[in-house]
């Protein structure tokens, strides 16, 4: 089974969406089939928050996850309807080779069964290479959910990407 999951830590979260979106322009760049969703953080001038778009990783679809009834005095808040939509449409972008998918988070959604838990657990049973990042807080929920066959990479770019190559035994791309 080739799954990963980026850990990281609080103080470490504002690198991680950049890091994943560089690293899948990248790979499909180089004629790599993608599936699953980047995060793209958007200022919001109307609200303390950024807006939250998922890029579907099949399509370049953006998607706003955000909730747009924030509380004034609350913090960001991801809307879990729109979350669902989202999965439906990675689904989709299952049902095609891919070579690779990429979830930008295994976060409370996914640790709850929603999400884009469904997608994680067709990329593992379809046996294509998953990757995905989890905050350190939900990492014994992450074990739980992979079993303890997933690998733990530092937030490190260079790291992450010699992961993915190994995974995608490098030369041999779908798309091309």
């Amino acid at each position: 089974m080739k799954v990963a999951a980026i850990i990281y830590s609080k103080d470490e979260s504002n690198g991680i969406d950049p890091m994943l979106s560089q690293l899948a322009a990248r790979l499909r760049e180089e004629g790599y089939a993608l599936a699953g969703t980047v995060q793209h953080n958007t200022p919001d001038a109307a609200n303390r928050c950024a807006s939250m778009l998922l890029e579907d990783l099949a399509t370049g679809r953006m998607m706003d996850v955000s909730n747009p009834n924030r509380p004034a005095s609350g913090g960001c808040r991801l809307d879990s309807t729109a979350l669902e939509d989202v999965a439906g449409v990675v689904a989709s972008g299952l049902e095609r080779p891919v070579d690779l998918v990429v979830i930008n988070r295994f976060g409370k959604q996914e640790i709850l069964g929603n999400g884009l838990r469904a997608a994680m657990e067709k990329a593992v049973a379809s046996e294509i290479p998953l990757l995905t990042a989890v905050n350190s807080t939900h990492r014994a929920d992450w074990d739980a959910f992979a079993a303890g066959l997933a690998d733990a990479l530092p937030p490190d770019r260079d790291a992450v990407e010699r992961w993915c190559r190994l995974a995608l035994k490098v030369g041999t791309p779908s798309a091309a």
